[in-house]
């Protein structure tokens, strides 16, 4: 479909005439090699964070209604202008979205979809995917996009709420299942210095290390530059190429894992040096990409063809010589016969000269006597001993299978095979022939594009390179993790996320075994002290713990918001397991401190004066339940008492917040939610008193929540005054 078929169709399906205008411009955007009647992008040049990938897909047939389908490429390719698609991610959640709107529309034309519809798809997508938030998400912006771009009227909101299993706001039991006990992360500091830990995990632990000690997404983990150890001021940070927008800030590392994180970086770049060189190298004279090759029949018969031809050109590959013999032991060729006439034609001479035995010499005489005939060497051994050869199947000059196979640095199976055989079989005749294969014609297309190109690790909105593979901290020697393969030093990898991922995990062939793919932790004996069981987590989840550990630190919600490089600090709630027990044991030191207020904190300062003994009786009994709020802690234990309030602390009719809440004023995040009600309420109550009502229960509710909130904000200040007159503040 050319600009003009596109206009046209477009203008059919009664778009908006600003978006008709600049439908030849998404043209231009479409992927190279594809076209957008495709069903199959590869969106690789798309994406930012491009890592080990040849390739990055993404399949629109799914989407079974062609228009829904050819709208939804569109919509993908006018994000790509605007440059809100830099992930596979953000193309696969458009994609799901009008899956599920095409599946609800059947037959219907996509003039005809209805917010109905987009409820329907909903629904389809709750039933189908474990994370539909996500996916309705996208929902969303399809009906905000297509409102625009092609005028329906549509007013879809997602409705699905992304509730966390976990976090400030989830259950006891579900913080603690998240939450990855200290123990299992003292193990995995102390296995890094076992003695019989296999390669991969030697790599890995200290890999770990790093991350556990910074809490890096492991896509930031696995982006690290190996120039990434900053220190000033005496403290220890981390540079990194932040996800999601983060701001890069150096993380800063704690001063007590400052020593091991430092140790960590330094061995593994020691480790990698030589990778680097190779990528280096590479880099600057790229070499053919053979796992690209092998998938495809012709360009592998064509380089076949050329390392055939290169191997029986080779002089040391030359199976009938007549210059020499060729002497398996050196490696090389010896004029046997030059060195008989050298000697006065005495072979015992000859074969002293040459350092080697008589018989030795004797059997390199026979072989280059033979070459001159034109004849392979006889047989040396077995019942055949003397009689010519025909075939030569161990000597490793002969060109096979296997030496194809240590070329391009793969075993082949059987259905590749059967695509070279031929030349193979073809070559070794002509090689054993004495003769070369012959060299197939220079072909400029398939040389140019299984050509590996060292790419880029991470590129910026222009798509310009900010980190390259010699650049980066993990970058290893081809199979060099692998305990089944040798390393390939002529070549490298970039360590990946599932690298990562699955030697945490193991492979599930493996698990159970403790042998090289099961889980690290099984194959170390870390087991789990809450259930005995072999330990498990994620490297998500170190970053649970970890702003667990800030939380408990006293950090505030923004200082923990910058280091994990989040936009909104909002997040820090899901990232937070501090259990009701701790979070109790630190409401009651802040209301001893006098940090915190409220009428338990009053009662408590009061029962001081007199008692300091009956005042703690009190706090123990008061405070054996913390619920965090937006705007406070409420202390009433919900599981056996139900809210006098209806949940709502500010609206009691004793003109004081409820008794059960407490605030501490150092959060400014609670600061500002109190502030927030404070003004709605005020603003409720002015809009009904405007209207000329004096007296009513919602005027009245709305002039108690302001009072009320008010008091706690007096509360607040006062307690900032008395802190500044302390010199706390």
């Amino acid at each position: 479909m050319n600009a003009v078929d596109l206009t046209h169709w477009l203008a059919d399906k009664e778009a908006s005439d600003i978006f008709v205008e600049i439908s030849g411009d998404l043209l231009t955007i479409v992927p190279e090699g594809f076209d957008l009647q495709a069903d199959v992008w590869d969106i690789l040049p798309w994406l930012k964070r491009v890592g080990n990938k040849n390739q990055s897909k993404v399949y629109f047939d799914v989407i079974v209604h062609y228009e829904m389908k050819m709208i939804c490429k569109l919509w993908v390719l006018h994000a790509r202008r605007t440059r809100n698609v830099a992930s596979r991610s953000s193309v696969f959640g458009r994609i799901v979205a009008f899956e599920a709107l095409s599946h609800v529309l059947g037959a219907r034309s996509f003039k005809t979809l209805k917010t109905d519809d987009f409820n329907a798809a909903e629904r389809r997508i709750s039933d189908k995917y474990r994370s539909p938030y996500r996916f309705s998400s996208f929902l969303q912006l399809a009906s905000n996009w297509l409102s625009v771009s092609f005028n329906m009227r549509l007013d879809y909101k997602n409705r699905l709420e992304n509730r966390a299993a976990h976090g400030r706001h989830s259950t006891e039991k579900e913080r603690e299942e998240k939450l990855i006990p200290i123990e299992i992360v003292r193990a995995m500091f102390e296995a890094r210095h076992r003695e019989d830990l296999i390669a991969k995990d030697k790599f890995l632990l200290s890999v770990l290390a790093i991350t556990i000690a910074a809490g890096f997404r492991v896509g930031e983990l696995v982006m690290l530059p190996t120039n990434c150890l900053l220190k000033f001021d005496g403290a220890l940070h981390l540079l990194h190429h932040p996800e999601k927008g983060g701001r890069p800030v150096p993380r800063p590392i704690h001063p007590l894992l400052a020593d091991m994180v430092e140790d960590a970086v330094n061995k593994i770049i020691t480790e990698t040096s030589e990778a680097r060189e190779v990528a280096k190298r590479l880099g600057a004279n790229p070499q053919l990409d053979w796992s690209e090759i092998l998938n495809e029949p012709t360009a592998f018969r064509y380089f076949t063809a050329k390392w055939a031809h290169a191997w029986t050109s080779d002089p040391n590959h030359l199976m009938i010589n007549p210059a020499g013999a060729w002497y398996t032991k050196g490696r090389c060729f010896i004029d046997a016969i030059g060195a008989y006439e050298a000697a006065g034609r005495n072979q015992s001479q000859a074969a002293k000269n040459l350092g080697l035995n008589r018989g030795v010499f004797t059997s390199l005489m026979a072989n280059q006597e033979a070459a001159r005939r034109g004849e392979l060497p006889p047989v040396s051994n077995g019942k055949m001993r003397g009689q010519a050869r025909e075939s030569w199947d161990t000597d490793q000059r002969v060109l096979s299978i296997l030496r194809l196979e240590e070329h391009c640095g793969t075993a082949l199976t059987r259905p590749r095979r059967d695509v070279v055989q031929d030349i193979i079989d073809k070559a070794q005749a002509l090689q054993l022939q004495g003769r070369g294969y012959p060299k197939p014609p220079f072909d400029t297309a398939l040389e140019s594009r299984f050509r590996r190109q060292v790419r880029p690790l991470i590129k910026d909105s222009n798509g310009e390179g900010i980190l390259y593979q010699d650049e980066a901290l993990l970058i290893i020697q081809k199979y060099a993790l692998s305990a089944r393969r040798g390393t390939k030093e002529g070549d490298f990898s970039s360590v990946s996320e599932s690298t990562i991922a699955r030697w945490l995990t193991g492979e599930a062939r493996s698990r159970g075994t403790a042998n090289h793919e099961d889980s690290v932790f099984n194959r170390l004996g870390i087991l789990d002290p809450r259930t005995g069981e072999v330990a498990k987590f994620t490297t998500h989840d170190i970053r649970h713990w970890l702003n667990t550990i800030y939380q408990n630190g006293g950090l505030s919600e923004d200082q923990i918001a910058l280091i994990f490089n989040r936009t909104n600090k909002q997040q820090n709630a899901t990232y937070d397991q501090t259990s009701s027990k701790v979070r109790a044991a630190r409401l009651k030191q802040a209301v001893r401190n006098k940090v915190a207020v409220g009428q338990v904190a009053e009662s408590y300062n009061l029962l001081a004066e007199f008692s300091r003994e009956d005042a703690e009786d009190y706090l123990e009994a008061v405070l054996r339940m913390v619920n965090p709020m937006p705007h406070g802690v409420c202390t009433l234990d919900w599981a056996t008492t139900p809210c006098p309030h209806h949940l709502s602390c500010f609206s009691c009719s004793d003109e004081k917040p409820c008794e059960h809440l407490v605030v501490e004023p150092g959060h400014d995040q609670t600061t500002e939610e109190l502030k927030r009600m404070q003004r709605e309420s005020q603003l409720v109550a002015g809009a009904i008193a405007a209207q000329g009502v004096e007296d009513s229960p919602t005027l009245d509710h709305f002039k108690r929540i302001s009072q009320n909130v008010g008091i706690m904000l007096d509360q607040i200040r006062q307690r900032g005054e008395e802190d500044a007159d302390d010199g706390v503040a």
